[in-house]
């Protein structure tokens, strides 16, 4: 009788049965996942319907600071840097103040003379000294001599720079170099400017590495960072390198190697840079990364490029 009573209390009815929440089933073994943190937008749940393709949303636009203290990079680009000049020049007419700057490739001296004395005139005096054939040495055949040593410079860095020290110069600068051997950038930002130069400035079709070391010609994160470090608070890009598939190769050879590293470069330099606020692209599309002997028309597309741009950022910018 006992038993019988014991069994009974087990009993329920279809009408209990449908009352009480059922859990959710499981796997034996299986824990049933939590949400994960800090997750972007899940993806679309499916559907019967035709999928219809969505255009993602664009960027936040950049917040720019009540004091905007504006950082400067000098994008790399062989003779197309040349158009940074006319650049300077624009950002000298608007007033822009510069709380410092970096330059990557050809384009570190340029920033390294405008840190120095901040004017675009000395930036366009010492820059022109430079000699095509301390570059580029041409046969008589037409062919070029390339991946030179970069201490063929050592007499325009000397005249251009007179063994200044960076500790010397007006606002803070640094060029980005990679080390081949270590595996690591460094941010070249202090000593003697003559020998600091070669690190930052040796890279193909120019250059050999030198002393194991090229331009850090990616490392466009770690130089804004740097900016920041120093004051900035709204990092500003130049690039002087039009996307990839244009008309025009990069280098005298659409095929050769050196064309597609740098339109590698042209990929990255076009697309979204960790660090930096605003992007200001220079038409420089006519024009080849060996185009010394176009340097000056350079200079005035950029400068017109800029002028541009730059009416519309200083008004954003409160200047």
């Amino acid at each position: 009788m006992f038993l019988f009573l014991a069994s009974c209390q087990n009993l329920r009815t279809r009408e209990d049965i449908r009352k009480t929440p059922q859990p959710t089933p499981s796997r034996p073994g299986v824990t049933q996942p939590r949400p994960p943190e800090n997750v972007g937008t899940p993806p679309p749940m499916e559907s019967d319907e035709e999928d219809v393709a969505e255009t993602p949303p664009p960027p936040p636009a950049p917040v720019i600071p009540t004091m905007p203290k504006i950082g400067v990079i000098l994008g790399g680009g062989g003779a197309k840097t040349y158009a940074h000049i006319g650049f300077l020049h624009e950002l000298q007419r608007a007033k822009v103040p510069v709380y410092a700057i970096g330059g990557v490739e050809f384009a570190a001296p340029m920033a390294a003379l405008y840190a120095n004395k901040e004017l675009a005139n000395d930036v366009e005096w010492q820059m022109f000294k430079l000699k095509d054939e301390e570059v580029l040495k041409k046969s008589l055949l037409g062919g070029v001599n390339k991946n030179n040593e970069v201490t063929v410079l050592k007499d325009f860095v000397g005249v251009a720079f007179n063994r200044t020290k960076v500790e010397d110069f007006k606002i803070p600068f640094a060029c980005p170099s990679y080390n081949l051997k270590k595996n690591q950038v460094y941010l070249m930002n202090r000593g003697g400017i003559d020998q600091l130069m070669y690190l930052c400035m040796a890279y193909p079709p120019f250059f050999k590495p030198h002393q194991n070391s090229v331009a850090g010609v990616r490392d466009i994160t770690a130089l804004a960072n740097y900016l920041r470090q120093k004051g900035a608070n709204y990092i500003v890009m130049v690039n002087v390198l039009q996307a990839p598939g244009g008309s025009k190769p990069f280098t005298l050879e659409s095929s050769a190697t050196d064309n597609v590293l740098w339109s590698e470069i042209a990929g990255l330099y076009n697309k979204p840079l960790p660090g930096v606020d605003t992007v200001i692209s220079l038409d420089t599309s006519s024009y080849g990364i060996m185009d010394f002997d176009k340097r000056r028309e350079i200079m005035n597309k950029g400068a017109d490029s800029a002028a541009r741009q730059l009416k519309g950022l200083t008004r954003k910018w409160g200047l």
